[in-house]
């Protein structure tokens, strides 16, 4: 095993913080996202992710789930999550916060609409639009509105031109 010993830095931007995003271009990255990872808590306080999806709609975040399902149960007993949201090679942003369940289902309905065209079955997988709608949207789909309290990303375009000034840019 390897022994510990104090952190040296190395370079310029070993402490560079990842806090170099807006509010505004955190939310471009979430609405944007081609992988979402939800993070909810079991009942023995285990952290357990998955990915799934999102949609920002009226500037609020959402995701889905199914009644059925341990994150849903989860959520209702402890409504405390993590939400990361990746462009790959771009960006990603974390979001610490809660999850509010919505049973509308005119709003579950109106994420179906808004996520189908670019669910990975249909852009992938030559599902069409109204099939997708007609497996996934089912009486039983619950959304979660994740109320942030905390947000962090790291734009990998600005670490990048960052990177390239301290190495004979």
């Amino acid at each position: 095993m390897a022994e510990h010993t104090e952190p040296v830095e190395l370079g310029p931007l070993d402490r560079r913080s990842f806090h170099q995003m807006t509010p505004e271009q955190m939310m471009v990255v979430v609405a944007n996202a081609t992988t979402t990872v939800f993070t909810r808590l079991r009942r023995d306080g285990h952290p357990v992710s998955a990915v799934v999806g999102s949609e920002v709609m009226d500037g609020e975040i959402y995701t889905c789930s199914n009644v059925f399902r341990i994150a849903y149960r989860n959520v209702v007993r402890d409504p405390r999550c993590c939400v990361a949201f990746d462009i790959p090679y771009v960006a990603s942003v974390s979001v610490i916060g809660r999850a509010e369940i919505i049973d509308d289902l005119a709003m579950v309905r109106r994420f179906f609409d808004a996520h189908a065209p670019k669910a990975p079955l249909v852009v992938n997988d030559g599902l069409n639009v109204e099939d997708y709608i007609a497996v996934s949207f089912t009486p039983n789909r619950r959304l979660f509105r994740i109320i942030p309290e905390t947000m962090f990303g790291s734009d990998m375009r600005t670490l990048l031109r960052d990177a390239s000034r301290t190495v004979g840019g």
